[in-house]
């Protein structure tokens, strides 16, 4: 029989143990100590160390060392089959833990993947996109693109067509009664506002308003059965457009409330007193003017110190939609082939409201639109309008691109076919549909877009040391779909004499359109705008 130890020779033995544990305690130590400063980084997180005992050191003191809280790559870490460091029980028996070098390099690897995955988290998540607005509508559905415009206290909620080619907002007044439409609002009624304040025609404000444009004045005893004014005459507006539509009415100011990323602010706009023509017909509540003017939302929200003086649009394409931003920190990335490429605004003495760009030439696939750059600087020159449905292009530059349109769908005279245009009113559209009817699935991209041509615009850059930006519009990007059901596209691209060109609604679709007017210049990157609809 195997007598036990006494104690004191138990006692020796234990410190022996106790000495070369703590040697490999040390020796630990070291090794992780060393790796940590060969692989963080100099700034890396400071990491305490503590003395472990001896008699701490084991499977409890392994298991504080690999049991780390981990990232989840991590988290499927096993142990290296039957290798390793063998921890030799007093029963004789093993038990496979990690190598020493195992748990250092583990160990290391840990932090350095923590810090590593910190600092990418840092650079992959930017902050989502804020708009001050979301947008609805359409090319196809509505012909334009609106946003939500509430005014006033408590307040009431417009629709508004988003204009880069007007200056002034207006909706219908609650006194206009029949001389205006019926919208998807109604109208505002400035005596349910505690912060309603008509102008007065003899102040200031009125003399400045409405810029190049001039504002006017109409007596209060015109509104006598309908609102009582405290001035003897209230300023006032006109404005009539290219398609003879036009909007008259009152000047006055209330709160604008746009949400926490511009806040409650004093906005000047018109209250209707008569509608005609397209105003009159449309199912949004009025327009809301972001030209270069006084009186245009841009320009009185700078002015207040409300945002920096550039905007971004981004418009859905054929199911429409997209948002608004107002200012540049909420903005969506842009980079490589996406990246935002900047035209130089040039503003005319005649127009100094609209912003211009020069376009130096065009082209459908690989031909050329045969016609001299200075063609596109007739009339107004080229205006960035997202007011205006479509692209109109001035005579000689539309004939050209009408007859290299022509003849590319000629090529394809197998696969596609001219159609009559299903709206009755404008039977000159040109429109084409598939010679085989063939649907496309939901989400997918129909295949007869494919035979259309790009369109590429070139414009004078905004870089001094750059001649120009080239941008290259998918087929989406001019045409609409057919309307009534059928299967096919008409092409939006007009003839507009010799007023010079106007880049419409439909050009823009699934771009991000910065009016960086701080530095006198537009950005146009493409952009999921769509996706915007869903965030």
């Amino acid at each position: 029989m195997m007598m036990a130890p006494s104690s004191s020779t138990w006692s020796s033995s234990s410190a022996v143990v106790s000495r070369r544990t703590a040697v490999l305690s040390l020796s630990l130590v070291a090794v992780v100590v060393v790796l940590l400063a060969s692989v963080l980084p100099a700034r890396a997180t400071k990491i305490p160390l503590k003395l472990v005992g001896a008699g701490e050191l084991g499977q409890g003191a392994l298991s504080a060392v690999v049991d780390r809280p981990h990232r989840a790559q991590e988290r499927g870490r096993v142990l290296r089959g039957q290798g390793g460091f063998h921890h030799r029980s007093r029963s004789g028996g093993s038990t496979t833990l990690y190598t020493i070098a195992d748990i250092a390099k583990d160990a290391v690897g840990s932090l350095a993947a923590a810090s590593e995955g910190q600092k990418a988290d840092a650079v992959k998540a930017p902050p989502p996109p804020r708009p001050a607005s979301r947008l609805v509508g359409s090319v196809e559905s509505t012909g334009y693109y609106a946003m939500e415009l509430p005014l006033g206290t408590p307040p009431q909620t417009f629709h508004v067509i988003v204009d880069t080619g007007s200056t002034i907002a207006y909706v219908p007044c609650s006194f206009c009664g029949d001389k205006c439409g019926l919208h998807a609002s109604a109208p505002f009624a400035p005596q349910a506002s505690s912060t309603a304040s008509f102008i007065n025609c003899m102040s200031a404000t009125c003399a400045t308003f409405c810029g190049s444009r001039r504002c006017n004045c109409r007596s209060s005893f015109e509104f006598l059965r309908d609102i009582s004014l405290p001035m003897m005459s209230v300023c006032s507006y006109a404005r009539r457009y290219q398609e003879q539509s036009s909007s008259t009415g009152l000047l006055l100011t209330d709160v604008l409330r746009l949400g926490p990323g511009v806040g409650d602010h004093r906005f000047g706009f018109g209250c209707e007193t008569e509608e005609t023509g397209m105003i009159f017909n449309q199912r949004a509540d009025g327009v809301i003017g972001f030209g270069n003017n006084p009186s245009s939302i841009i320009n009185q929200l700078v002015a207040q110190g409300a945002m920096e003086n550039t905007f971004s649009i981004c418009m859905g394409g054929f199911r429409g939609g997209g948002a608004l931003f107002l200012g540049d920190e909420s903005l969506p990335p842009t980079s490589g082939d996406q990246r935002m490429r900047y035209a130089q605004v040039h503003t005319r003495r005649e127009n100094p409201e609209f912003y211009a760009v020069s376009v130096r030439g065009m082209k459908l696939g690989s031909s050329k639109v045969n016609v001299p750059s200075r063609v596109y600087d007739h009339g107004y020159g080229a205006v960035v309008d997202t007011g205006t449905t479509f692209l109109y292009l001035p005579d000689a530059a539309y004939k050209s691109f009408e007859q290299l349109l022509l003849a590319s769908m000629d090529k394809h005279w197998d696969k596609i076919r001219r159609t009559r245009s299903p709206d009755s009113r404008y039977p000159n559209d040109l429109c084409y549909g598939p010679l085989h009817h063939k649907t496309s699935g939901e989400g997918e991209r129909d295949d007869l877009l494919d035979i259309f041509p790009d369109l590429t615009i070139d414009m004078a850059a905004s870089d001094p040391a750059v001649e120009k930006i080239t941008l290259t519009f998918p087929p989406e990007n001019y045409l609409f779909k057919m309307s009534g059901g059928a299967h096919g596209y008409c092409v939006g691209v007009y003839n507009n004499r010799d007023d010079g060109v106007l880049l419409g609604a439909v050009l823009m679709k699934n771009y991000l359109v910065n009016f960086d007017l701080r530095n006198n210049r537009i950005g146009f990157a493409p952009h999921d705008c769509d996706a915007l609809n869903k965030e």
